[in-house]
């Protein structure tokens, strides 16, 4: 089944490339890392074949948005102190993409994109639905694929049968 495998490697790829141009319009670009992380996996069981695109799990998270009632984070004095892998994420955030290079600086530009967040929710525009859009502008060509190698699949599996009964 080499072109069945062609098939599928084809539409992976195709898969790949156009999510990863969905996040560079969506503007989720800020270190690449995302963009990088992007991949697929071809699993190939009998008929059955899925195709897995990967990517780093905060992906997900901008791409469907996440709840305010989800947003870890309560802006309600007093203050428990500690460390918050949340808001050192943002702290990074505002370093990376505001400039913001003084460490309270960006602390305090961190606390204000939280407490906004636990407001309306993350991210503050809405979900970028990445995901949908690659899945949109890849339809004709997910249909063709599943077309081609839906006629491989089966015409092996025909031409299999037909000659067992023969012999």
């Amino acid at each position: 089944m080499g072109d069945s495998e062609s098939i599928l490697q084809d539409l992976a790829e195709l898969l790949v490339r156009t999510m990863q141009g969905q996040i560079q319009l969506a503007g989720h670009v800020m270190t690449g890392a995302l963009k990088s992380s992007v991949s697929s996996e071809i699993i190939e069981t009998g008929v059955k074949a899925t195709i897995n695109i990967l990517l780093n799990d905060y992906g997900l998270a901008l791409d469907g948005g996440v709840t305010p009632e989800n947003i870890p984070f309560d802006f309600i004095p007093p203050y428990r102190g500690g460390r918050s892998k949340y808001i050192e994420g943002l702290a990074r955030f505002a370093k990376l993409k505001l400039g913001k290079n003084d460490p309270k600086e960006a602390l305090a530009v961190a606390f204000a994109i939280a407490n906004k967040q636990k407001k309306v929710g993350s991210p503050i525009s809405g979900p970028s639905e990445f995901i949908q859009k690659t899945v949109d502008a890849t339809e004709q060509e997910i249909q063709q694929a599943v077309e081609e190698y839906s006629a491989l699949v089966f015409g092996v599996l025909i031409d299999d049968f037909l000659t067992t009964i023969a012999a």
